[in-house]
């Protein structure tokens, strides 16, 4: 079981999500991968497809760490009293870029036919 990084629901599986984090830079030029759930992936998708309409905020992304123009993203927290509880969670370019990549590939991949 993994959690994801945003909104921190357990689950099996999560899609590996490659972001550049800049306090590992030295390390991991290339990128670090993070495990984001398929709710919060479509979310960020759809966040991408509109970003020329929104404005960014300046602040801290809750993704990689990086001090930018954030975005905000729709996420639902898990919660055992509530069930869920809505969140914002604020994403830069780099991270809605890389998520929208991870959701563009997981419907492009071929669906299984287990019986």
């Amino acid at each position: 079981m993994a959690d994801c990084d945003l909104c921190g629901v357990s689950l099996p599986t999560l899609n590996p999500v490659k972001v550049l984090m800049l306090r590992f830079d030295s390390a991991y030029p290339k990128g670090m991968w993070t495990g984001v759930c398929d709710d919060c992936i479509k979310s960020a998708h759809e966040v991408y497809g509109n970003i020329s309409l929104l404005s960014g905020s300046n602040g801290k992304c809750d993704l990689c760490g990086t001090t930018l123009d954030l975005y905000p993203v729709n996420i639902e927290i898990p919660s055992f009293s509530k069930g869920v509880d809505p969140a914002v969670a604020q994403l830069c370019k780099g991270c809605l870029e890389a998520s929208s990549k991870a959701h563009i590939s997981k419907e492009n991949e071929p669906k299984s036919e287990h019986h």
